[in-house]
């Protein structure tokens, strides 16, 4: 019997880092519709302090295997590379993440301290259903985590790309467009922060994100981009709460209220 995934929204903003809603929903909905594809093993490239990672690994099922790779401050041995690390993950250590997953996990995943390119030689390859790529920013960088993630990919598998259009992550927008254009990368989804892709059929895919968005997702449009369906999946519209006063006002008093104050602000 599959175990059912557990944790809420709450329980991932317990773990500091930057990944919000919509991601959060559609990291949901594409892992189950993963796993409704058959068993895969999962991946994440990058870690930081693990907010993403415990989410993914909240969809791990019996028999299927969880690989995070991170360098955790060690040298890279590049020194692009790690001039970027000291300035964007100056506290990153592997105590750190594994304390902050384990607070949500019995179990921690395969933690693989090293490169990137390292996790080739750590996971399966032609198994993976799901792999989320928040690693290095730079252009030579990206290009070899997705040649990594494609390896470790099966043929219908999920590719996420975090930072892809970020104004200080050029590098990772030209990578990943590269890939769409010219190594049969569909990239089926994207939000404000994430583009969600498949080198196989996207079409159970669409579906499943569809079918969630129809039903009370966030707002959503469909471009073509490349000769196929792209949605384009905005961050929910925040709802302002009421004004403390308003529980002191009766209902029937409060848009007459709400009208004089406009006059008001007219006059001034």
């Amino acid at each position: 019997m599959c175990r059912v995934p557990r944790l809420t929204d709450d329980d991932v903003d317990t773990v500091p880092g930057a990944f919000w809603a919509p991601d959060l929903d559609l990291f949901r909905v594409l892992l189950e519709a993963t796993a409704a594809q058959g068993d895969g093993d999962l991946a994440e490239l990058g870690v930081l302090l693990g907010r993403s990672a415990v989410l993914i690994g909240d969809h791990l099922r019996p028999g299927e295997v969880f690989t995070v790779v991170d360098l955790f401050g060690d040298d890279s041995g590049d020194r692009a590379t790690d001039a970027e690390n000291d300035t964007s993950y100056p506290t990153l250590t592997q105590a750190a993440f594994e304390r902050h997953y384990r607070r949500l996990h019995r179990d921690l995943p395969v933690v693989v301290r090293g490169l990137t390119s390292s996790l080739v030689d750590h996971a399966p390859h032609g198994t993976h259903r799901f792999v989320h790529v928040d690693a290095s920013h730079l252009h030579h960088n990206v290009v070899a985590d997705l040649e990594v993630s494609r390896t470790l990919l099966r043929p219908d598998g999920v590719l996420v790309l975090d930072d892809f259009r970020a104004e200080h992550t050029p590098g990772v927008a030209a990578a990943a467009w590269q890939a769409v254009g010219s190594s049969g990368l569909h990239a089926f989804a994207v939000s404000p922060q994430k583009m969600y892709a498949t080198w196989g059929d996207p079409a159970p895919y669409l579906r499943a994100l569809r079918s969630w968005l129809t039903a009370g997702g966030p707002p959503y449009e469909t471009q073509q981009v490349n000769g196929r369906d792209l949605l384009l999946v905005s961050a929910p519209r925040a709802t302002a709460a009421p004004h403390p006063a308003r529980r002191f006002v009766p209902p029937v008093l409060v848009e007459p209220l709400a009208r004089v104050r406009r006059r008001v602000r007219g006059l001034r």
